[in-house]
């Protein structure tokens, strides 16, 4: 097979490892190198159910892939999965692990902790104490914090190793979002959490600004309708900007407290996107460059209620509209394709039967993958904007997604690029509906090798600026 080159621009190798840190006794569950492959068991398990408990992007799997970039997310979890008026305690705890499969003394911690902000620190810790390099299979690999652009060219120059740029998803991490937990929030200390932030030695290069639960700043978008009454996502569930959440965007985008840290539009209520296009087109600096981490499409507009878009996309407010997508687009910003079966297709199209074979399983699974980016790219081509320019990877592996079929972890991007490659080939090889000449006459390796990593070059070479440029404050 072929070898490929990837980056991936949400994943969370430390989710389940970190969570088990907190277990009673000490195992490889906590190794950020942990390698195992998914089991019969394990696959079946999702098949049936839609668990997810295989390990997906430890750094070992990452590694064997040939991900040489990855956007790793730090993410507290929110306290409004676990606590509850109906819902907390132990037993909560034993189903919660479960699902998500971060231990129970995580969760039970979770339950009790009180501030974002000491969670994120702790979590970061954990990730920069990793072991830096790893015997598999008989050859060495390794990892590193990569701080700017001058560091992403070295990591393409080594082999063997691969390139960790930290993320977090959530501004809850500020500490905020707790009021009906008692701990109602507090503007000076989420300024001054902001600002600390920004000071740490590896600061992150973006923020998924909202999630899953109200943090004070932003309406979020429904996104936990599967749980039904186990979770309650109604405080500012689609709602807009607070006062407060303008004043985070501005301090987290100034560039004179520290290097600025981009936007991530996932989770974001529909109300809240729409605020942000219209504040950042407005902005005196010039636009920011507007990012999805790890997003899917409706297929259709946001001006109409009915489903317009094509049978096989969920029209739901969490995936991204035409307009949502021109916008990213026209800020020069990134969209990365996130590789969550339920974001990616209504139930009929992402069901995993239990008697096919694995070829066939594949197959389908990147044709859901080829069917989003074929939108994006006829969605671009008609408003006369490079097609194939501004896509990526945003696997959400081990963020407690249900993958697709046969993509169940890093280790399968090459045979995904593979499939991909050969669904490329066939629609720019055959008649098609693209005009402008660039995008209709692109080579399908080209446009293959600009998803896997080569977009995510160009967009880092413009944005992730020199450390040495931007760390006055550090003096």
């Amino acid at each position: 097979m072929e070898k490929y080159a990837f980056a991936d621009w949400h994943v969370h190798p430390n989710l389940k490892t970190f969570g088990h840190t907190f277990d009673s006794t000490v195992s490889d569950k906590s190794d950020l190198w942990r390698y195992k492959k998914p089991s019969a068991v394990s696959k079946l398990l999702n098949r049936l159910f839609g668990l997810t408990r295989m390990y997906q992007s430890t750094f070992s799997s990452m590694n064997l892939a040939g991900v040489k970039i990855a956007f790793v997310s730090l993410y507290p979890f929110e306290k409004g999965f676990f606590v509850n008026k109906q819902y907390c305690g132990p037993k909560t705890a034993f189903f919660a692990d479960l699902i998500t499969g971060i231990g129970y003394r995580r969760i039970r911690h979770l339950q009790k902790q009180d501030n974002y902000f000491e969670e994120l620190k702790a979590e970061y810790e954990f990730v920069l104490s990793a072991d830096k390099e790893r015997k598999i299979s008989g050859r060495d690999y390794r990892w590193k914090i990569v701080e700017d652009w001058v560091g992403i060219r070295q990591i393409l120059d080594d082999k063997n190793i691969l390139g960790v740029i930290p993320t977090i998803e959530g501004s809850h991490v500020f500490n905020s979002g707790l009021g009906e937990y008692g701990r109602p929030t507090c503007a000076v200390e989420v300024m001054n959490n902001i600002m600390e932030l920004k000071k740490w030695k590896h600061p992150p290069f973006f923020i998924t600004f909202g999630h899953n639960f109200g943090n004070d700043f932003c309406g979020h978008a429904p996104s936990l309708e599967k749980l039904g009454p186990l979770v309650n996502q109604s405080h500012q569930c689609q709602e807009g900007f607070t006062p407060l959440g303008w004043d985070v965007v501005d301090s987290l985008l100034n560039d004179k407290n520290g290097r600025p840290i981009l936007l991530d539009l996932k989770h974001m209520s529909l109300n809240s996107r729409k605020q942000l296009y219209e504040w950042n087109k407005r902005r005196s600096e010039g636009m920011s460059p507007l990012i999805v981490s790890h997003g899917a499409v409706t297929g259709g507009s946001w001006n109409v209620t009915k489903k317009t878009g094509r049978a096989i996309f969920c029209p739901n407010e969490i995936n991204f509209y035409d307009e949502d997508i021109l916008e990213v687009v026209r800020s020069g910003g990134f969209f990365a394709l996130q590789l969550d079966a339920n974001r990616l297709g209504i139930s009929k199209v992402i069901r995993k039967p239990l008697l096919s074979s694995g070829r066939a399983r594949l197959t389908h699974s990147c044709r859901i993958i080829w069917a989003h980016l074929r939108h994006i790219a006829e969605l671009l081509d008609r408003e006369g904007l490079p097609a194939w320019d501004h896509i990526g990877i945003g696997s959400d592996f081990d963020g407690t997604i249900n993958p697709l079929d046969e993509i169940w972890t890093s280790e399968d991007f090459p045979s995904m690029a593979a499939c991909l490659l050969k669904e490329i080939e066939a629609y720019l090889d055959s008649p098609n509906s693209l005009k402008m000449l660039t995008n209709k006459f692109a080579e399908p390796k080209e446009v293959l090798s600009k998803f896997l990593i080569e977009n995510t070059l160009r967009f880092l070479e413009r944005n992730f600026k020199e450390k040495t440029t931007l760390m006055s404050y550090a003096d």
